[in-house]
């Protein structure tokens, strides 16, 4: 191919990022155009301010990543053996710095420019991106490709309720959220039991007079613990043996390994579905300050009244209510596009009952694509149980071999629509249908098929011919980090194997104690 290839790469937290290294890596011309000053998108912490109302980074300061430093890192640059386990926002934010350092993305990246938008030219199938620079008026530029690495948290969603708007009380959403101390001594309700409206929930409840949950399904999610028996990371269970037991198995093995740790949450505000079923939530102290009263679940609400007080969809009333925070997810938009890229537009209106799934959908083939519009790619628009900067890696190598032409071109957009309408029903089959379950995945499958696409998956045949039996128990059993066949796997291979020994003891000793227990 004579000709670079220009590629626009939208957004520089660390999705763009892996984006220009592999754009680097196959050759092309990457332009990352970043709105901000600084990298790390979403894991950036900024404050809200007059000059800054609805900035892109939702985290607080509290913020703590729910995958360990094993499990989330790029597979050629591993974390610092000396960073926490489980990191703060700001150590995610500087291992995107770090990364970036090391193989020098820092000259393809425009910061303080932001894309206005970007469509396609019909008569060449090049994009068209217009964008701002903090100084100067409206420029464009014409590139090959596109690659979206914005990420799905920038358009909070907001529920409905009667008497929102003569509530007299404070109300916002989590995306805004930064600090507990304006709450010293207030009531407040937390709408939404996702990790925000745990996180904030706990964090509030310390402070607070009194913090009220509000499950809208009545009961609270699967929460596990960060560490498991034995201090072991609750994600270093997940081995890709344990990827091959059927999902009953795992049900029951989480549930005895819950029991056996933090325990369940009482009887009545119990999942009614199983682990596999529900993305779960990771913040095992929310049962501890349940336990104390200073969190109470509560249902969903009826109504907002003009004297602050809140009525629940049990009649129950709680009065004096000063704050509302609603945790209650966010739309799946892009600004810069026509909302029918990603949303799928009629086929999305003629297959699917109105109601928050169907405004939710993203209608991508390989939750990247959309199948009526060529050479754009949105990475990060998933939603799995695990680590995403893995994950985001392998759909940028897609992308970029997609581009250099060394795997087959994309089918049909007919083709696309059924693989996509094909996920839709399996996906609706096994999660309870929720506005946060359209875009939800199995990590582990999802990225072993865009390994096999590209050539890079090591079947356990090739580990155990290319590696040796260790290396092989490593891989089945150990820790599932994305460098299990990388040069500093051999620096980490005694300590992540005995992980491995202990993550099997830990199977076999819940299955024990359930035998006895039933």
């Amino acid at each position: 191919m004579d000709h670079k290839p220009r590629v626009a790469i939208i957004g520089a937290g660390l999705t763009g990022l892996i984006a220009i290294k592999q754009c680097l890596a196959a050759d092309l011309q990457p332009v990352c155009f970043e709105q901000s000053d600084h990298t790390g998108g979403l894991w950036r912490y900024t404050d809200v301010s007059s000059q800054n109302q609805n900035p892109h980074s939702s985290v607080y300061r509290s913020t703590i990543i729910n995958t360990s430093k094993e499990h989330m890192p790029f597979s050629d640059f591993p974390i610092p053996d000396d960073w926490p386990t489980y990191l703060p926002h700001y150590k995610v934010s500087e291992y995107g710095d770090l990364y970036a350092d090391n193989f020098n993305l820092w000259p393809h990246i425009r910061f303080e420019t932001t894309v206005l938008n970007a469509s396609m030219i019909p008569e060449t199938k090049k994009w068209k991106i217009v964008f701002k620079k903090k100084e100067g008026g409206k420029e464009e530029e014409e590139f090959d490709y596109v690659m979206v690495c914005t990420g799905h948290h920038s358009s909070p969603r907001l529920p409905n309720y009667q008497g929102m708007e003569t509530f007299p009380g404070k109300q916002m959403h989590s995306h805004f959220y930064r600090e507990a101390f304006a709450y010293t001594g207030k009531r407040v309700v937390v709408v939404g039991v996702g990790n925000s409206g745990m996180d904030i929930s706990v964090e509030l409840s310390h402070i607070a007079s009194q913090v009220y949950v509000v499950s809208r399904r009545g009961t609270l999610p699967w929460i596990l613990p960060r560490r498991t028996l034995f201090g072991r990371p609750f994600d270093h269970l997940n081995s890709r043996f344990q990827g091959m037991l059927p999902r009953f198995i795992t049900n029951w093995l989480v549930r005895q390994i819950v029991s056996l740790t933090i325990g369940l949450p009482p009887e009545h505000l119990r999942s009614q579905h199983p682990f596999s079923a529900a993305h779960p939530t990771m913040k095992s102290d929310f049962l501890e300050r349940l336990s104390t009263g200073t969190i109470e679940v509560k249902p969903d609400i009826l109504a907002l009244t003009t004297d602050g007080s809140v009525t629940f969809v049990d009649n129950t009333i709680v009065d004096n209510i000063d704050a509302i925070i609603y945790c209650t997810g966010y739309n799946n938009e892009v600004h810069f596009v026509d909302k029918e890229v990603v949303n799928g537009g009629n086929i999305v209106r003629k297959n699917f009952e109105e109601g928050e799934y169907r405004e939710n959908i993203t209608w991508l083939y390989k939750f990247m694509f959309p199948p009526r519009w060529n050479n754009i790619a949105f990475l990060g628009f998933v939603q799995p149980v695990g680590a995403l900067m893995p994950l985001c890696e392998l759909q940028a190598r897609y992308v970029t071999a997609l581009i250099k032409g060394e795997i087959p071109p994309l089918p049909s957009p007919e083709e696309m629509d059924k693989h996509i309408m094909a996920y839709h029903d399996r996906n609706r089959k096994q999660f309870y249908e929720a506005a946060r379950h359209t875009m939800e995945i199995e990590l582990r499958p999802y990225c072993d098929s865009i390994a096999k696409e590209i050539g890079c998956y090591p079947t356990l045949t090739k580990v155990l011919w290319k590696f040796g039996f260790e290396i092989w128990k490593l891989v089945l059993f150990g820790v599932p980090t994305p460098m299990h066949v990388s040069v500093f796997l051999k620096k980490i291979v005694d300590n992540v194997w005995a992980v491995a020994d202990k993550g099997i003891l830990l199977m076999a000793f819940a299955f024990s104690v359930s035998i006895v227990g039933t």
